[in-house]
C-alpha cells in the first residue's frame, strides 16, 4: 500500500510540474507569463488570425511574483500577435508581441517585454 501511495503522489507531482516543463522544451508555441507587477494579472487575450480576440487564456489569476506556462494552439505559427493583458486594478497592456524565440513574457507595473 505504501508503494501505491508513493507512486500516486509522484504521478500527481509530475502532472502538476508538466506545464512548466513544456514551456522550456524548445516549443516555439510555448512561453512563460512572468508577473513582476504588484497586481494580479486576471485576463490574457490574443488576436486570432481573423482579427477577433481569443477567449481568456487564464483560468485563474497570475499573482505577483508568480508565473504561468501558456501555449498557442498548434498551427498558429505567427510571430507577432496583438496581446492584451488585464490586471485586477483595471490597468492593462495592449500591444503586439513577437513570440518567436521567446521563453518569457514579462509584465511589470510599467511595461510588458519578452526574454
Amino acid at each position: 500500500m505504501t508503494f501505491r501511495t508513493t507512486a500516486a503522489t509522484l504521478a500527481a507531482a509530475l502532472l502538476l510540474a508538466a506545464p512548466a516543463a513544456r514551456a522550456n522544451d524548445g516549443d516555439d508555441n510555448a512561453f512563460i507569463l512572468v508577473n513582476k507587477s504588484t497586481v494580479d494579472a486576471i485576463q490574457f487575450f490574443t488576436k486570432r488570425k481573423d482579427g477577433s480576440w481569443s477567449n481568456d487564456w487564464l483560468k485563474l489569476p497570475v499573482k505577483p511574483a508568480t508565473t504561468r506556462a501558456l501555449k498557442f494552439f498548434a498551427g498558429d505559427e505567427r510571430c507577432e500577435v496583438q496581446t492584451r493583458i488585464v490586471f485586477a486594478d483595471a490597468s492593462e497592456f495592449n500591444s503586439p508581441v513577437d513570440y518567436c524565440g521567446v521563453t518569457n513574457l514579462v509584465v511589470t507595473d510599467k511595461n510588458m517585454f519578452t526574454q
